[in-house]
């Protein structure tokens, strides 16, 4: 019974970490023509859910910027308040900004 019990800890404990984190994404073009895009996505406190939501925002730059992206910041912001409260969730956002386009040698 001790084992069964733990088990299902266990497994309700990862399925919490690994849930698909949606993303959000928003663009400001600078005055010097180019664009940075803001992605985030949530995550939860364990180490996995925080690389889940890192591969979420790799692949999304990757779907932005087809030639490529140069990640400008990273940020996870620290959320003061009950602890309870702060460990349900976190936010990772990323400032990229695509690399040019290869130009064909003539």
């Amino acid at each position: 019974m001790k084992a069964i019990v733990i088990t299902l800890l266990a497994v309700a404990s990862l399925v919490g970490c690994a849930s698909k984190p949606p993303y959000e994404q928003t663009s400001t073009r600078l005055n010097d023509g180019t664009t940075r895009y803001f992605i985030k996505t949530d995550f939860k406190p364990c180490q996995s859910s925080r690389d889940w939501a890192t591969r979420t925002l790799t692949k999304r730059a990757n779907e932005i910027c087809k030639s490529g992206y140069t990640l400008i910041d990273e940020q996870t912001p620290v959320l003061l308040g009950p602890l309870e409260a702060s460990a349900a969730k976190r936010t990772l956002s990323w400032e990229i900004k695509c690399k040019p386009a290869e130009q064909p040698r003539s």
